[in-house]
Parts: structure tokens; sequence; C-alpha cells
């Protein structure tokens, strides 16, 4: 009595266990697999067939193998019968399908503020992953979910002029166990707005002079400037401020 199985299906497809006998059965008989399944046999026949079911198709990746033996046989009325210890082995290989994996951040922060940024997935991780993002980040997903999020500082709030956008990708991911990952590559843009800081400008001048003499002007600044700048007086003078 021998078992054969078929040899390869996809995820979620059906196996067709076969087994064959080298003489017709006396009697009806059944043949017991290892995985439960039951095979019978009419009186007179040399095989029989029994389907089973692989687990559904799924995202992650599982492809595997599966080995199958004769546990035990019941009727047939032949004075000795000798099972096969041969196992039936059935190639499950994975269908490919595809997950989506998607980078969105906080749409606009004020200088200094700090920006988050979230990774979402079309299925649950299989195994927790990582997401690497182009400015270095890593957002961490738990397996069983479908999201993870990290939060960045945006420069230190100052008092110039400076307000920009940030655009930022996903670079790489690792973990999850998908059959396949399909990072988007949109990226997350972040508007960084100026925070308003105040800067004085103050004028100052010699307090007595004798005609015929110079009056030294001096503007001051409460802080550096951030380029070169000028100072027009009413008198029509020009003071100059280095960067």
């Amino acid at each position: 009595l021998s078992l054969a199985a078929t040899g390869s299906v996809t995820e979620g497809g059906q196996i067709t266990y076969t087994a064959t006998l080298s003489n017709p059965a006396g009697t009806a008989m059944s043949v017991t697999l290892s995985n439960g399944a039951v095979i019978n046999i009419e009186a007179g026949k040399t095989t029989g067939s029994v389907v089973v079911d692989t687990p559904a198709n799924d995202v992650y990746k599982n492809g595997s193998t599966v080995s199958t033996t004769i546990e035990s046989t019941s009727g047939g009325n032949f004075e000795q019968l000798t099972p096969s210890t041969t196992p039936a082995v059935t190639t499950i290989t994975d269908s490919i399908d595809n997950t989506g994996l998607s980078l969105a951040a906080t749409g606009s922060v004020t200088e200094g503020g700090q920006i988050t940024y979230t990774a979402t997935l079309t299925n649950p991780a299989g195994t927790a992953m990582s997401v690497t993002l182009s400015n270095g980040a890593v957002i961490n997903i738990e397996a069983g979910k479908t999201s993870g999020s990290v939060v960045v500082d945006t420069p230190a709030n100052d008092v110039y002029k400076n307000g920009s956008t940030v655009s930022t990708t996903i670079e790489s991911t690792s973990g999850g166990n998908f059959e396949q990952l399909t990072p988007s590559t949109t990226p997350a843009v972040t508007t960084i707005t100026d925070s308003i800081d105040n800067t004085g400008l103050s004028l100052t001048a010699n307090g007595s002079v004798v005609e015929g003499g110079q009056i030294t002007y001096t503007a001051t600044l409460s802080n550096p400037a951030g380029t070169p700048m000028t100072v027009t007086l009413s008198n029509g003078a020009v003071i100059n401020i280095e960067a």
C-alpha cells in the first residue's frame, strides 16, 4: 500500500492524496493518514483518494512543504498488508499578494516644534518591522499592527526668516514577513512656519561735539544680523551692519 500526493500547490489550494494497493481490496477498506484525512477504497478496487484543503491564501511569506504518511488501515481482507512508510510530500508555494506602505506627516508646524511621521500598512505586520525614513528617523511597527509613528524635532526657534518645507520619504524597511511589500514613493511634506520673534534696533550719537567736529551715529541690534544690512538715517547718512 503506497501513498502519493499532489506535488505542488499554491497556498489556499487543495492536495489530493491517493492510496494505491498492489492487489485489489478483498473488502471495502479505509486508510487513515497522519493529517487525519481518511481514504476509502472500494472492494475490488486498487486505489482511493481524498482531497485536503491547504491553509487559506494570505499576504505573508509562508511557503512550506507538507509531509504526510499512512497512519493506519482497516478492512481489505488481506492476508498481509504492508503500508509504505515513505511520506507523500507536497510543496505549498506562496501566492504573491501585495501590501502597501504609506507615509504621512504633520502638515504644518512652527519652527522649534515637532513633526510626527506615521507609516501605515494596508495589512497588519506579520512580524515586528521597522521603516527607515530619508531623514534617518526610524518608525517601528509591532507584529499584528498596521501603523507606527516617530516624532522628529525641527530646527530650534530663532529670530531669522527661514520658513520652509520639509519633504521626507521612505528609505527602506525590514521585517514584517510580507510576500510583497510596496512602499509609497510619495513624500510626506511639512510646512515649517516662522515663529515671529522681535529684534530691536536702537540709534545713539555723540552727546556733544565742538562745531566743525564729527558726530558718530551707532545703530545697535538686539540680535546679530542674519545677513548684511543698512540703516538709513533721517539726515541721509547710511550705517552698514555686517552679517
